[in-house]
């Protein structure tokens, strides 16, 4: 049997491994790193975390009819979440960074909210936890009757320690660069870095196009 101290650090393991690979969230807090404060970084990150551990706490609690209305949904969430990308890597490409000794300020709330919304458009991390609990042998968490679990609880607290540790080693690793680049330097990580952010999106669109699911919503 997991204790509740077992399921927090499974929660850590799941949040910090969904939350690693590269994707548009990963690029906004990076160069967030780089151009402003760690700080503000770290809170972009945040905002992601939450959405993990919003998606972390429904698989946890076995909500067999959210996991319904997410995949009918999905074809929508998925083009909010590519329109949203595509604005993102507009604003970045036309961007022209410069690093003053004064970091970057403001813009952090907007940030924090552009990370959640992505999060939360990304059915994948729903069904990401989906799978790693059951490779974990993690069952349904849920009571049956409303009340949630405490091993729920711990797992999600687990889920959003988990990618806040990520997003703080993230941050640090911005923040490491940020002593190694001059401006030119930054405009081609700005492109390189909308470059990503549109491919994710533009990926997005051909993979509902060319399942046909673009129609549905229709």
């Amino acid at each position: 049997m997991v204790s509740e101290l077992g399921y927090i650090l499974w929660g850590i393991a799941f949040g910090f491994a969904l939350s690693a690979p590269v994707g548009p969230v990963n690029i906004i807090c990076l160069r967030r790193s780089l151009f402003g404060r760690a700080r503000d970084g770290f809170l972009i990150g945040a905002g992601a975390a939450l959405g993990d551990a919003f998606y972390a706490g429904l698989a946890a609690l076995g909500l067999k009819a959210f996991l319904a209305i997410i995949d009918s949904y999905s074809v929508t969430l998925r083009l909010v979440g590519a329109a949203i990308m595509l604005v993102f890597a507009a604003r970045i490409w036309r961007a022209h960074p410069h690093l003053d000794k004064e970091p970057i300020e403001g813009g952090v709330k907007r940030g924090m909210m552009g990370a959640l919304v992505l999060t939360l458009t990304n059915p994948g991390v729903f069904f990401g936890f989906l799978g790693m609990y059951a490779l974990a042998g993690i069952g349904d968490l849920g009571t049956g009757d409303g009340r949630v679990h405490s091993d729920a609880i711990a797992l999600i607290a687990g889920v959003f320690l988990g990618a806040c540790l990520w997003w703080g080693v993230l941050v640090a690793i911005g923040r490491y660069l940020r002593d190694k680049v001059n401006d030119n330097l930054l405009t081609i990580i700005n492109h390189i870095s909308a470059a990503i952010i549109g491919f994710f999106a533009i990926g997005t669109l051909i993979s509902l196009v060319a399942n046909s699911q673009f129609l549905t919503i229709l």
